[in-house]
């Protein structure tokens, strides 16, 4: 199946479950960790601004050290590869950009800053055992054993699956372990007569399907109100991502086996508050892929500003207040009520099925 670099794994966040011990040695791990990130940072960009000729004489305060000496000083060397890693994926959109600014790491609530994750690429470094569930992370001290427990309504992957690599995260005070198996549906063949379906993520509604057989569908984020325990952020981030996985396993329940899901490959250099769109996309290719069913990644540009009858864009406006969208070209959306999730999952259905089966619509 043609895909891209985000169909080829499947994503499965555990919650750590870490005593006061391995709280202490988590977050020491981070703290320096981000410190590294941030001083081979300084090293990045001055290299990509001497590049561009850019004056960079007030950011010279002292000599960064290598990513090799930051970690070996810091952590150990073994997140040398890592802290590259890191630091190289969050300049990769502006080394092409006339626009270029120091990127800075920092806390899942703070503004202004790239939210981190520290990847484990190599085996040796982490293991997971879903029998006893604990997983062993290589940390800056030594290795732990971490206690970790699967959220409600995700099922245990199966044995077959080959964990390839794994994100550690501090998101509001609680520690998560994002691992990354090989997508085992990416070398699905797609025929014809494929059953396809596009689904747009959004805040209002969690999800809107549409098919050509099903017509659309909208999951509302207000009929899947769970209660919180508390008030606090990291009961809200919970409560969020439950809401996610209760649409996601309605969505690939209501489709048979063989379908093909289509989504936005979206991605936004700040924080969306409110709306956890990577972590259904996440949960949703998880729960999809036990389905036997495949997921493929469409350009996100325009979607919901395109008319499917004449195929205009320019020319089109969304009510908003309404979430209403009508087409100023050919007059779609004036005598009849067209919702604007809906507009925009049918014109991801329709640029699916175009780049999959090479279609003219």
């Amino acid at each position: 199946m043609k895909t891209n670099e985000r169909a080829k794994y499947i994503y499965l966040t555990l919650q750590l479950l870490p005593t006061e011990k391995e709280r202490e040695a988590l977050q020491m791990t981070w703290d320096n960790y981000k410190k590294a990130c941030n001083t081979f940072s300084r090293i990045k960009y001055l290299k990509l601004a001497k590049g561009k000729h850019m004056d960079v004489s007030a950011c010279k305060k002292e000599e960064p050290k290598s990513a090799r000496a930051l970690a070996q000083r810091l952590l150990h060397a073994v997140y040398e590869n890592s802290i590259k890693y890191t630091v190289e994926e969050a300049y990769k959109n502006q080394e092409d950009s006339e626009k270029l600014a120091l990127i800075v790491f920092g806390e899942y609530d703070e503004t202004n800053v790239k939210l981190l994750a520290i990847p484990y690429f190599r085996k040796p470094t982490f293991t997971v055992d879903f029998s006893t569930k604990k997983c062993r992370l290589d940390l800056a001290k030594n290795f732990q054993k971490i206690a970790f427990t699967i959220p409600k309504g995700l099922p245990e992957p199966p044995e077959s699956w080959e964990v390839k690599r794994a994100y550690l995260k501090l998101i509001y005070g609680t520690w998560y372990l994002t691992l990354g198996f090989s997508n085992p549906t990416i070398k699905t063949e797609v025929k014809p007569d494929a059953h396809i379906v596009g689904i747009d993520r959004g805040e209002i509604n969690i999800a809107t399907t549409y098919s050509p057989d099903k017509g659309a569908k909208r999951y509302s984020a207000k009929d899947y109100y769970t209660s919180c325990k508390g008030g606090t952020k990291d009961d809200y981030h919970k409560n969020l991502f439950a809401k996610d996985v209760i649409v996601a396993q309605e969505i690939v329940e209501r489709e048979s086996p063989d379908t093909i899901f289509v989504l936005e490959d979206l991605h936004f250099n700040k924080l969306r508050k409110g709306w956890s769109y990577r972590n259904f996309s996440d949960a949703f290719i998880y729960l999809a892929a036990l389905h036997h069913q495949c997921v493929f990644f469409c350009d996100p540009r325009n979607t919901s500003r395109t008319c499917p009858k004449c195929g205009e864009v320019t020319n089109t406006k969304r009510n908003r207040d309404e979430h209403r969208f009508i087409c100023c070209s050919c007059g779609y959306g004036e005598k009849e009520i067209v919702n604007d999730d809906e507009n925009a999952a049918e014109n991801i259905y329709l640029r699916g099925r175009k780049e999959l089966l090479k279609d003219d619509f």
